[in-house]
């Protein structure tokens, strides 16, 4: 299991880290297997703190 930040979403490294707050994820879950995000996602935490991957919103400029 590794640990994860749902506030400043990134990893944590107990001892290196303050874990307080920090969830514990499987070493598959993709957040720790992805290297980059897909084209039009963004990072967001969903109800559980864990990370998930969500559609970017573009605001349309008014003219």
């Amino acid at each position: 299991m590794r640990l994860f930040n749902p506030v400043t979403m990134t990893e944590v490294l107990p001892g290196f880290h303050d874990v307080t707050g920090a969830i514990a994820l499987a070493e598959s879950h993709w957040f720790f297997t992805t290297r980059e995000l897909p084209e039009g996602k963004q990072l967001a935490v969903n109800d559980n703190g864990e990370p998930v991957l969500t559609d970017i919103r573009q605001v349309e400029q008014a003219s």
